[in-house]
């Protein structure tokens, strides 16, 4: 770009969204060139030590540690931002409300369960950091099995991103343990060694390592979780807190504010937050170069608009095609929101035979990797299973214990004995299916608006396809034999999928899909570099580009296609056009 165009411009480089893609894409680009870059977040809140601690002290003044919103229940940003803290709630019977209050339903089959919080820094503030990555068969899936959509790029077009995906959120991991799993090669070790397997993970790998669930041999491996397991990029090693979700209190986890600090030093880039960007408009050559935002924290609200020959919106899955839809941009190929996706969850819980003292270490330390792959995927999902170092997770706390005895009336020195029996044992198995993309499961704009900001609602369709309530059913049956492989006791196994078709479901809050990626302008919205197929200067990063699910959590590789697409925005930016 010329000094007279540059000088046309507020910036070089406008990024929507400060989570981890916008985060690590303003970062890749500052070293790059002294380019001017603006992030616009619609959050406002610290990212010091000092904002960390207030957080933990906001959720134990509540006593709600199992709340993923707890510690930022009381940031002035909640009324003027609002996210979706109810998603959870099932679809109600017949002529009952909603309890979300944020999302907004069409006729919808079920709820769309998983949330997201709008804060600087974006959900990176409550993800529980585990990393691992997609399998090549995950980019070619209906190539390989006739199911779903292939992506434009293949898994060795994102592995050295891959890498240095891992070097910038600080993965730890066992290289020998994942090098060539179902084909998905390394070329690099990671960062640092993995994290240590706690009492549990030791025990519970002696009694099911080899062993057979149908044709499939079970092979426990450590998963790969962007939290550190020695000091490294000057955060400490994690202290086993068991508190990774919603906050680590000691920021041994990666967060998007990692990134956000080291652009605190670079005078070219700007982090304004309270801007909540309601349009992306045309300049008079066409191309899309104007922002506007809305500025709630000042007095008045001012409305902005800020210039760049690049736009990148970084968003997340729900607000990036909301955003789309208002400014009518991008949707030649009528798939901006369309896709929407999630993996789908379920859980079983159980009692050890013996002490293996959970609640010691990460949440969950240890995977089963080998249900990803099959041929069975031309007919259901795979799965990926996690086994918890967190108790029974999400299905029940030691107190549910504690009440389950209270409810015996067993009081006083039996009490604490049962009590203490019990909560030693505690396990669970969680497995995560993916979702095929659907145009139907979808997000649009809703004709209802926000209280504060008199801006419209996601508006949401959705439905668990068959193809993941078979994965769900599989994931179910294999849980019950490994336990029983464990000689663990169950706790609770309710099938996912009822005979009457009544479907129990975790959400694993992995929003994907609704701007997916593709070779042709007429199915998909971005082509396999984020950039928009309808406006060469219109890109996009984050997990809506994805156009499959797969069964891997999708931060690690959505950071990877971050890093691909800065680069083709530094080509673009130095050269002009696009490769």
């Amino acid at each position: 770009m010329t000094g007279d165009k540059r000088k046309s411009y507020d910036f070089d480089v406008i990024i929507v969204g400060s989570g981890v893609a916008g985060a690590l894409a303003a970062w890749k680009l500052s070293t790059h060139e002294d380019y001017r870059i603006l992030i616009l977040e619609a959050g406002d809140n610290g990212i010091g030590q000092g904002q960390r601690a207030e957080f933990h002290h906001a959720m134990d003044r509540q006593g709600n540690r199992g709340d993923m919103y707890a510690p930022y229940l009381e940031l002035p940003s909640r009324t003027m931002v609002p996210s979706p803290e109810k998603a959870s709630a099932a679809k109600p019977a017949a002529g009952q409300p909603f309890a979300e209050k944020y999302y907004d339903y069409a006729n919808t089959p079920d709820t769309f369960r998983a949330g997201y919080t709008r804060l600087v820094g974006g959900s990176t503030w409550a993800w529980r950091g585990n990393t691992p990555r997609f399998l090549p068969t995950d980019f070619r899936l209906r190539k390989t099995y006739g199911v779903g959509r292939d992506w434009p790029i293949d898994y060795d077009d994102l592995e050295d991103y891959y890498v240095e995906a891992e070097e910038e959120l600080g993965v730890s991991g066992n290289h020998e343990e994942l090098d060539g799993l179902f084909g998905a090669r390394r070329s690099k070790p990671f960062p640092m060694r993995g994290q240590a397997l706690t009492y549990s993970d030791q025990l519970i790998k002696k009694r099911i390592e080899g062993k057979k669930v149908g044709n499939t041999t079970i092979k426990v491996t450590t998963t790969p979780q962007a939290r550190n397991s020695q000091p490294y990029d000057g955060r400490p090693a994690c202290e086993g807190h068991s508190n990774c979700i919603p906050l680590c209190p000691i920021g041994a986890k990666y967060d998007a504010t990692v990134h956000l600090r080291r652009l605190q030093q670079k005078p070219n880039v700007q982090l304004r937050s309270g801007c909540v960007v309601t349009l992306l408009s045309k300049d008079e050559e066409g191309r899309v170069t104007r922002v506007h935002y809305k500025k709630w924290n000042e007095p008045g609200m001012p409305d902005v608009i800020v210039r760049a020959p690049i736009v990148l919106v970084a968003a997340h899955a729900i607000e990036t095609p909301k955003l789309l839809l208002m400014s009518k941009l991008a949707n030649s190929s009528d798939q901006v929101g369309r896709n929407l996706m999630d993996h789908i969850q379920w859980e079983v819980t159980a009692l050890f035979e013996e002490p293996i003292y959970p609640f010691r270490g990460p949440q969950s330390v240890t995977a089963i990797e080998s249900f990803r792959e099959g041929a069975f995927r031309s007919q259901r999902s795979a799965f990926r299973m996690t086994i918890g170092n967190d108790g029974w997770g999400r299905a029940g706390s030691p107190a549910k214990i504690i009440d389950g005895l209270l409810g015996k009336k067993t009081y006083g020195p039996e009490l604490l004995a049962e009590a203490s029996h019990e909560i030693s044992r505690m396990i669970r198995l969680s497995f995560s299916t993916e979702m095929l993309p659907l145009p139907g499961n979808r997000v649009e704009v809703s004709p209802k608006v926000d209280d504060a900001l008199k801006l419209p609602r996601p508006l949401i369709t959705f439905g668990v396809d068959e193809y993941s309530k078979g994965g769900l059913t599989a994931g179910f049956e294999a849980s019950k034999t490994i336990f029983q492989l464990m000689n663990a006791t169950l706790a609770e196994a309710k099938a996912p999928v009822q005979p009457d078709g009544t479907l129990n479901w975790n959400t694993a809050a992995h929003i994907m899909g609704t701007c997916i990626m593709g070779k042709d302008p007429k199915d998909s919205v971005v082509d396999g570099y984020g950039r928009c197929h309808d406006h060469e200067n219109l890109f996009i990063a984050g997990s809506s580009v994805f156009a499959t699910a797969a069964t891997a959590n999708p931060t690690l590789t959505l950071a990877a296609i971050t890093l691909r697409t800065v680069k083709e925005i530094h080509h673009q930016l130095r050269h002009g056009g696009h490769r």
